[in-house]
């Protein structure tokens, strides 16, 4: 009934070595460097720009984008032109945004309204007021009135 010698410090150092991958393992996992999310504020900005934004513009997004489509590439004094003469509501908006844009770039960034174009012009949806416009016999059908958000931005040639 001797006991063996041999088996008992094999028996502990396999109890040891468990242990010990356990803390190494644990030691491996480092926690993941927090990445910052993109967001639409977050964007790329150029120093010889200037941006403009109009936000929460009661007419949808839709017909707004007719309008800029035209201008968009344009130089200031040509947009300013089409946007005159466009019998479109929305051409009155994207002028005072686009004066805006204008006033910004030589105001802040010392830039000659001369040689301004149209660089960038977004127009993105923004929340939708929702109501209900009563119908015939007793019924009601939903009401969206969609509003936008504006971006020009304009760049020196």
């Amino acid at each position: 009934m001797a006991k063996d010698p041999e088996k008992k410090p094999e028996k502990k150092a396999a109890a040891d070595k468990k242990p010990a991958a356990a803390k190494k393992s644990a030691a491996e996992k480092k926690p993941a460097a927090a990445v910052p999310r993109r967001t639409a504020s977050a964007r790329p900005v150029n120093p010889k720009a200037a941006r403009a934004l109009a936000r929460y513009v009661r007419m949808a997004p839709r017909k707004l984008r007719l309008v800029l489509d035209e201008i968009r590439g344009k130089s200031v004094a040509e947009a300013q032109t089409i946007l005159t003469f466009s019998n479109k509501r929305a051409a009155r908006t994207l002028g005072k945004v686009l004066k805006s844009a204008v006033s910004n770039a030589e105001n802040n960034h010392s830039l000659d309204p001369q040689h301004l174009f149209i660089s960038l012009g977004t127009v993105d949806q923004g929340p939708s007021f929702r109501g209900w416009i009563p119908r015939a016999r007793g019924r009601a059908s939903p009401v969206r009135k969609k509003t936008s958000h504006i971006t020009i931005q304009v760049r020196e040639r």
